[in-house]
């Protein structure tokens, strides 16, 4: 019996320390979407008495749609009403705003959302695989107020930085992933 109690830790041992190390799909997309907060809201600071945002809002055909009002300037105008009024159907787009930003007329608006698409592959950047890119894609779903920023594209590629510790896989910064991958390589070639 006591040489069983000494077998089986060694047995885990061996286990545990042979497991793959290599980061998957499935770790690295949940890792991603908790570090980076997906799905994310968009959002653009509309200044309500500012007349260039007033003329966009104009172009993009907002008034048109019934989102917004704009008092054209030359109209007459309350002192301390807005150019621009948000009007009930877009409500649902609307964000919450400080004090300061209610104090300058600014209306934070959701544009859209940002969300995860898929894994596109995993990079092992070590002889040892602790180290990790991970090449992805997000997807930008627009609503009708998206036009206020104009070029953005529907998906686009990101990279996430992985390095495996005692608590498993882990996101780090680019920079830092570059320089321990720098003293991996260093250290070999010397």
């Amino acid at each position: 019996m006591k040489i069983l109690f000494k077998i089986i830790p060694a047995i885990l041992f061996l286990f545990i320390s042979c497991q793959n190390n290599e980061l998957d799909n499935k770790t690295a997309e949940s890792l991603i979407v908790e570090k980076y907060n997906y799905p994310a809201k968009i959002d653009f600071e509309v200044f309500c008495n500012d007349p260039v945002h007033a003329e966009r809002m104009l172009e993009t055909g907002l008034v048109g749609k019934g989102l917004v009002k704009v008092t054209k300037i030359g109209e007459f105008k309350e002192r301390n009403k807005p150019l621009i009024e948000f009007t009930a159907l877009s409500k649902p787009f609307l964000l919450e705003t400080t004090s300061e930003e209610k104090e300058y007329s600014i209306q934070k608006v959701k544009i859209g959302t940002r969300k995860f698409d898929k894994i596109i592959k995993v990079i092992p950047e070590t002889k040892d695989r602790k180290i990790a890119v991970v090449e992805y894609n997000v997807r930008y779903d627009m609503n009708e107020f998206g036009e206020l920023r104009p070029g953005l594209p529907a998906e686009k590629k990101e990279k996430a930085y992985f390095i495996f510790s005692d608590n498993g896989w882990e996101i780090i910064d680019k920079k830092d992933a570059e320089l321990m991958m720098f003293k991996h390589y260093t250290k070999i070639d010397t």
